[in-house]
């Protein structure tokens, strides 16, 4: 893979709106992996420090989802002790990026395993934008008698795909605007999201949107659930920035002395979770000193 090829697939993780942070970090690892088999290197100090390149800027390309991060951290931590023998070293860093990913998919089924089960039988559920973990989550629960309450999560609306999935597995859906959120959240007996980051003091980075649907719940005393793998946990003091994409994907006119802002995540707060499901536990006892 050339310089070329590189930036041009860091460019597509970067314009990605449909992958869950979960998904986005594996696809990285499978980059990373071609890096590996790619690298135009004769010894194994260069392929050591080629890579170490590569994984930096992988795991810096979408600030706000700290699994791509966290899992490109730990793949250039086993780039140390690869062998001396530079095609075993290349076969080995492959092998190491597959296994990461292995590890990544397994433990975002678990916590949605233990969430399924904390959840029960009929019940209705509200969430917030797609993640690959809630989704598994529905389809455990598709013949336990499940209802849906899906927000579009503008822009792009990736609650849309969701209610499509969740139609094909013939759960009851009621799909609605962001704005009522507010008004749905009451009649729902759980709410459960996912999560691109989760902060050491159990503080949740998600979708923007995340937050306003915490808030109702907790207004409406109805339990929200966060659920994830533990990968996506931020050990740092301070949160990774939000990142703002195009103006433009709001679809709005230029108007004269008018900016237009679009944040894509936003933090809720510890004290409006309730709890935290990962592939540890559901709820996770060692997230928010819960």
């Amino acid at each position: 893979m050339d310089d070329e090829e590189f930036k041009q697939r860091l460019e597509e993780l970067i314009e990605d709106r449909h992958s869950g942070a979960s998904e986005l970090a594996r696809l990285g690892l499978e980059i990373a992996a071609q890096c590996a088999q790619s690298a135009e290197v004769k010894k194994t100090i260069e392929l050591r420090h080629y890579l170490a390149e590569r994984a930096e800027a992988l795991g810096a390309v979408r600030p706000s989802m700290s699994p791509l991060k966290n899992l490109m951290e730990e793949w250039k931590e086993s780039l140390e002790v690869l062998p001396d023998e530079v095609n075993e070293a290349r076969v080995t860093a492959t092998e190491n990026a597959m296994h990461l990913a292995e590890q990544s998919t397994k433990a975002s089924f678990e916590a949605a395993a233990l969430t399924s089960a904390l959840v029960g039988d009929n019940k209705t559920i509200i969430t917030h934008s797609f993640s690959s973990t809630v989704l598994e989550v529905f389809h455990l629960l598709k013949s336990r008698s499940v209802r849906a309450i899906v927000p579009e999560s503008r822009p792009l609306c990736e609650g849309g795909d969701l209610a499509e999935h969740l139609s094909q597995w013939d759960i009851p859906t009621t799909y609605i605007t962001d704005a009522q959120v507010g008004l749905f959240a009451a009649r729902a007996d759980v709410a459960i999201v996912g999560a691109d980051t989760l902060l050491a003091d159990g503080s949740t980075i998600n979708k923007a949107g995340t937050l306003l649907l915490a808030m109702a719940a907790h207004a409406e005393k109805v339990p929200f659930y966060v659920c994830c793998e533990s990968f996506k946990i931020c050990q740092q003091e301070e949160p990774p920035a939000l990142e703002e994409m195009s103006p433009a994907e709001l679809g709005t006119t230029q108007w004269p002395g008018v900016s237009v802002s679009n944040i894509y995540f936003d933090i809720t707060p510890a004290h409006l979770i309730t709890g935290w499901c990962t592939e540890r536990g559901a709820p996770d006892p060692g997230i928010g000193g819960k």
